[in-house]
């Protein structure tokens, strides 16, 4: 981490800690709905980074995402299944809208409008010090701004490929977040208090797996840590439609799939910015993700159509997994096979993808 530090001095020629605070900058503005926000996150992040130091950096806010889970079943392990209470205690962290008001913007964002008076005031807040101590900022250009029709016409390829693969690594992890739970409790009968400790397990699973993928993809590379993650998380898919004859069964089912399948997004987002030139990195990605993240609304909805009843009670029957899970198998195989067609990016300097 020194090391680091170190890196992110020589270009900014100020503090060695202000670039990485300028990093945060941006992260922290957006961060109204941490996973709707991932689409243009994840672009920010490369920029500030030193290429000579591993990428892994750009998934870890990406890994930190599952504690939300882990939070959600932890609550649930104290309040028991009252919903109203479970609702309320969701609603909480809108009270950090309050927070993020005094948070300024972007240093970068400042000196694009001109305003190198804030940009120094913004690094000095992520700091902690004066703004007399912050030394020469660095020259921003200005780039121009594209349209989608450039987007469509120039880099279609990359686009698709961002959109087919997002979307099928999302179809599965989504549903088991949004259904899991009630097929561990309703199908397998394990007892409320219980399912949210298995959820625990699930999130700190989640979050090994995604702080994993960040890490190989700077070892063996981008492609085929998304190729091995998205097979190895389809294997958990196809272990759970044919051998759920226990509820254990199934739990180490999921536990693969959001280890594999949803820690794959430790790199999958980061991975997918650096398909597209600076000029359309932001536009790319959000478009692709945006249309990927689809998934979210198909996948859980096709769990609730096989599942069966009403919104109140489900007609939960075993079976339904066989088939579901299945789908999803084969959709994380799809997508695994899609990423073997991107560009790979590892080792290479950010300014020359």
């Amino acid at each position: 981490m020194r090391d680091l530090f170190r890196h992110f001095h020589r270009p900014f020629g100020v503090p060695a800690r202000s670039r990485l605070g300028a990093a945060c900058l941006p992260a922290r503005r957006r961060g109204r709905g941490c996973r709707r926000s991932q689409h243009h996150l994840h672009p920010l992040r490369p920029g500030v980074r030193p290429e000579q130091e591993p990428r892994q950096l750009s998934g870890l806010a990406s890994v930190f995402i599952p504690l939300g889970l882990l939070l959600g079943s932890l609550s649930q392990s104290i309040v028991g299944d009252n919903w109203r209470i479970l609702i309320a205690i969701g609603a909480l962290p809108v009270l950090l809208l309050v927070w993020l008001h005094y948070v300024p913007e972007s240093p970068r964002f400042y000196q694009t409008k001109g305003q190198d008076d804030k940009a120094r005031e913004a690094l000095a807040w992520a700091m902690e010090l004066p703004v007399s101590e912050v030394g020469t900022l660095p020259a921003v250009e200005v780039e121009k701004k594209v349209g989608y029709g450039e987007l469509f016409s120039k880099h279609m390829r990359p686009l698709v490929i961002i959109t087919i693969g997002s979307f099928c690594f999302m179809m599965g992890s989504f549903a088991i977040q949004s259904w899991g739970q009630t097929l561990l409790k309703d199908a397998f009968h394990f007892t409320p208090q219980m399912v949210a400790y298995l959820f625990m397990g699930v999130s700190v699973a989640d979050c090994i797996g995604r702080f994993g993928s960040a890490w190989l993809a700077d070892v063996i590379g981008r492609r085929w840590t998304m190729f091995i993650f998205g097979m190895v998380g389809a294997l958990g898919c196809f272990y759970a439609a044919f051998f759920h004859s226990s509820g254990w069964a199934f739990y180490i089912a999921i536990l693969i799939i959001m280890t594999f399948a949803d820690g794959a997004f430790g790199i999958l987002n980061a991975f997918g910015g650096e398909q597209f030139s600076n000029d359309v990195r932001s536009t790319g990605l959000g478009l692709g993700y945006g249309l990927g993240a689809i998934a979210k609304v198909i996948g859980p909805a096709l769990m609730g159509v096989l599942v069966g009843g009403s919104f109140v009670a489900q007609h939960i029957d075993i079976s339904v997994i066989t088939k579901a899970f299945s789908f999803f198998g084969i959709c994380l195989v799809i997508g695994a096979i899609t990423y073997l067609f991107a560009k790979e990016t590892r080792g290479k300097d950010l300014e020359s993808l």
